[in-house]
């Protein structure tokens, strides 16, 4: 039965090959150069190291929130109604109110960013928003 050992540590190898002469019936004896690469510079990103293709830059052309918001419609028209009052309303409550209709509420997020980006709603913190006075203009009471 033939046992296989794999030994690391360095030695010269005149010394090594006398000493295994001396001592060991080798047979099918191979030998190998190992010649130790400096490791590459932490520094140098990966890519670089190599050669790999450069990421694609970022598009700069992407679409802004713009003032083209039609408050009348859709959901806009259904979170509007809700802050209507001028009162501070929480993030359920136009969530609840959208799930009455027949639009989805799972889009309430992003349509309630676009609005405060616009300039209609104003964000209070703590999840509450209200209509800004660009939204709704002052409404004088004539008594």
């Amino acid at each position: 039965m033939t046992i296989k050992y794999k030994l690391g540590f360095t030695i010269d190898s005149e010394t090594l090959f006398s000493i295994m002469a001396k001592f060991l019936p080798i047979e099918n004896l191979s030998v190998e150069e190992v010649v130790e690469r400096p490791a590459p510079d932490p520094a140098i990103r990966f890519d670089k190291r190599f050669d790999l293709p450069k990421p694609k830059p970022k598009r700069t052309n992407q679409r802004k929130y713009g003032g083209q918001v039609d408050l009348t419609l859709g959901v806009n028209a259904v979170i509007m109604g809700v802050l209507s009052d001028r009162q501070a309303h929480t993030y359920r409550e136009m969530r609840d109110a959208i799930a009455k209709t027949v639009y989805s509420p799972n889009g309430i997020g992003s349509r309630l960013e676009r609005l405060v980006a616009v300039g209609y709603v104003t964000r209070l913190g703590g999840g509450k928003y209200r209509a800004s006075s660009k939204a709704l203009p002052v409404q004088e009471n004539v008594a």
